[in-house]
C-alpha cells in the first residue's frame, strides 16, 4: 500500500522540531553561490538539449542509453527544490497555509501565464499545418490536457497528460504534490495525524510521482543533516568529488530499469538511474562548509549570481513551446549551427524578460490564496478527505 510505504518513510524522521537541527546551516556566502551556479547551469542545460533535439534530430539522444543531460537537469532541480525548502521552512515558523500560499503563490506566477502562451502557441501550430510539427505537438484533446495540467494532475498515477508543445511541465506536477505532500506533515506538527494527512496526498498523486520523490527528500536531508566536522578545504573538495560522481552516473550508468517516455511511468521510468544522480547530488550540498569557514565571496558576486539564477524557472517553463514558436515563425533548417544557436539565444532572452514580468505579479497570486484560505478559516476547520478515519482511532503501520 503506498499509503503504508510514505507512512513508514515518514515516521523514521523525527518529530522533534527540525528547527532545532542544524540551526547553523545558512545559505548564503559560497553555498548561495554554488545552489545559484547549480539552478542556472541546469536550467541552461535543459533549454540547449532540448534545442538541440529539434534542431539536430539525427543526433538525438536513445531514451536506451546513458546521458539524457536534460532529464538529469531535472534531477538536480528536484534535490534542490527539497534542500531550499527544508531551509524555509525550518528557519520560519509557518503555519500550513501561510507554507502554500507562498508555494503556491510562486508555482501559479509563472506556470499558469506560461500553460497560457503554450495554448496560444499550439493554436498557431494548428493554423500553420505543417505535417511534421503537427505530428511532434499536437495529440489528443486540447482542452482537458491544459485544465488537468493547470491543477497540476498531469502526472497523477500512471498517465501523463501536459501539453506536447511544452513537455518540461510534467515536472512541475511532480514538485506541486512534494510541496503538498511535505506540507501537510510538516506543517500541521508531524504527529501520526500529520502522517496520515500526507499519506492521503500520496495515494492521491499516486505511484509514479512517489518513485522520485526520494530525490527531493534526499535534499531535505542535505539540509537537516549535521555538516560533516572537516575543514572548509576539505569539504569544497568533497562537494567537488561529489558533482563529478554524480555527472559521471548520470552520463554512464544506463537508464534503471526502464526508459523515460513511456509506459508504466514515462518520466519516473529510470528511477533508480536518477536516485544515484541524486544522492550524489544531495552529498555535494551536505559537505558545503558553514560560510564562516574560509573565505567569503563578495556580496556584490553573491548578488549578481542571484539576480541571473531568479531567471532560471521561467526560463525552465516557457523554453519549450517559445522554440516551437521559432520554429514555426522561421521555419527549421536542421543541423544550421547559426539558427540554433540563435534560436537558444532568443529563447533565453525573451523567457527572461517574461519571467521578470510575471514575477511581479507574484504578490497578486500570494494574495489571492491568502484570500482563500482566510476564507475558509472563517468557514470553520476543514476536514481532509479521510480524516474521520484517522479521528475515529485508525492507527497507521
Amino acid at each position: 500500500m503506498l499509503s503504508t510505504y510514505i507512512a513508514a518513510n515518514l515516521q523514521i524522521l523525527p518529530l522533534t522540531p527540525l528547527t532545532s537541527m542544524n540551526r547553523s546551516r545558512s545559505i548564503e556566502g559560497g553555498a548561495s553561490l554554488l545552489l545559484d551556479f547549480l539552478r542556472l547551469t541546469a536550467a541552461l542545460v535543459v533549454v540547449i538539449w532540448h534545442a538541440k533535439d529539434m534542431w539536430y534530430p539525427a543526433t538525438a539522444h536513445d531514451p536506451s542509453s546513458a546521458g539524457n543531460p536534460a532529464h538529469s537537469a531535472v534531477v538536480v532541480f528536484f534535490v534542490l527544490s527539497g534542500f531550499v525548502i527544508a531551509f524555509t521552512t525550518s528557519a520560519r515558523n509557518r503555519t500550513l497555509s501561510q507554507y502554500l500560499e507562498a508555494r503556491l503563490g510562486r508555482l501559479c506566477s509563472m506556470v499558469l501565464p506560461a500553460l497560457l502562451l503554450t495554448a496560444v502557441i499550439e493554436v498557431v501550430v494548428r493554423t500553420d499545418a505543417d505535417p511534421a510539427l503537427l505530428a511532434e505537438y499536437v495529440r489528443g484533446a486540447f482542452l482537458p490536457r491544459y485544465l488537468i495540467s493547470g491543477a497540476f494532475m498531469n502526472e497523477l498515477w500512471l498517465f501523463s497528460a501536459a501539453p506536447p508543445v511544452n513537455r518540461a511541465l510534467w515536472s512541475l506536477s511532480f514538485e506541486f504534490w512534494y510541496y503538498v505532500i511535505f506540507g501537510l506533515w510538516f506543517c500541521t506538527g508531524r504527529t501520526k495525524k500529520s502522517v496520515g494527512y500526507a499519506a492521503i496526498a500520496c495515494l492521491i498523486a499516486g505511484p509514479k510521482i512517489l518513485l522520485l520523490m526520494p530525490i527531493w527528500i534526499m535534499g531535505c536531508a542535505a539540509y537537516w543533516l549535521p555538516r560533516p566536522k572537516v575543514g572548509a578545504k576539505l569539504s569544497w573538495l568533497g562537494v567537488a568529488a561529489a558533482l563529478a560522481a554524480a555527472f559521471w552516473v548520470g552520463s554512464s550508468l544506463r537508464p534503471l530499469p526502464f526508459e523515460i517516455g513511456h509506459a508504466p511511468f514515462y518520466f519516473a521510468n529510470q528511477f533508480v538511474t536518477d536516485w544515484c544522480i541524486g544522492l550524489f547530488v544531495a552529498i555535494a550540498l551536505w559537505l558545503i562548509p558553514a560560510p564562516s569557514d574560509g573565505t567569503k565571496p563578495s556580496i556584490h558576486l553573491v548578488k549578481r549570481v542571484r539576480a541571473f539564477a531568479d531567471l532560471t524557472f521561467p526560463i525552465y517553463v516557457l523554453h519549450y513551446p517559445l522554440l516551437v514558436l521559432y520554429r514555426v515563425v522561421f521555419d527549421t533548417r536542421f543541423e544550421d549551427p547559426i539558427q540554433y544557436g540563435l534560436a537558444v539565444l532568443t529563447v533565453v532572452l525573451i523567457s527572461a524578460s517574461l519571467g521578470l514580468l510575471l514575477e511581479s505579479w507574484r504578490p497578486f497570486w500570494s494574495a489571492q490564496f491568502r484570500r482563500l484560505f482566510t476564507l475558509f478559516k472563517e468557514k470553520g476547520p476543514i476536514q481532509l478527505p479521510g480524516e474521520a478515519l484517522l479521528q475515529e482511532g485508525a492507527k497507521l503501520p
